[in-house]
């Protein structure tokens, strides 16, 4: 594939747990996301398919509508019955907890989404943490630099006992959205200064 020899060649990708990933389940992969460079990164990293679920609006640019179609993503809003729909039928569904692009590279607070799949599935949550993105390819620039290391770290999954019943409560919820952000935070923290002295 094209997009790994571009990252391993001018982005010098290097990717840590691998071996986190799930062998004999399949799994629901989230990450930070601070770059339009982070689906990339997680697609060329992970050799499992995954259906990636994408904002809304990021169909609306041609070059990424035709890729995201390619990869089989879906449009977030009214996502979950398909995701648990894919989960159930022992398919990877991927996501961005953050809802977003954050604006400073600094982990944002995660919505619910996550969690509620986790819960109503069973399926593990393998937690992800991308670094040097947003000093490559911040926001509101046009073109990446080249060459700026970056690198993907895969945690441990996440296990959120499965729910049964129709309703799951509020704290149920914020427990599970703890777990999971807390397990990407403390990647990010231990690399904290990642690729500083490129910026």
């Amino acid at each position: 594939m094209i997009f790994i020899v571009i990252f391993k060649l001018f982005f010098r990708l290097k990717v840590e747990g691998l071996e986190n990933i799930p062998g004999k389940s399949n799994f629901i992969i989230i990450a930070n996301h601070a770059s339009f460079l982070d689906p990339l990164v997680v697609f060329v990293a992970v050799a499992r398919k995954i259906h990636c679920i994408a904002l809304r609006d990021l169909y609306r640019i041609s070059w990424l509508r035709w890729f995201m179609r390619l990869n089989e993503t879906f449009a977030s809003g009214s996502s979950s019955a398909k995701a648990i729909n894919l989960l159930t039928g022992n398919k990877n569904v991927g996501l961005f907890p953050e809802g977003g692009v954050s604006r400073d590279g600094r982990l944002r607070d995660f919505r619910r989404g996550t969690a509620l799949l986790a819960l109503r599935t069973g399926r593990p949550v393998v937690p992800c943490a991308i670094l040097g993105t947003f000093q490559s390819l911040p926001r509101h620039a046009k073109f990446p630099k080249l060459f700026f290391p970056l690198k993907l770290k895969i945690g441990k999954p996440v296990y959120l006992l499965k729910e049964f019943s129709e309703l799951i409560d509020e704290m149920t919820l914020q427990k599970g959205t703890f777990r999971i952000r807390n397990a990407i935070e403390e990647m990010l923290n231990e690399d904290a200064t990642y690729g500083a002295e490129r910026t």
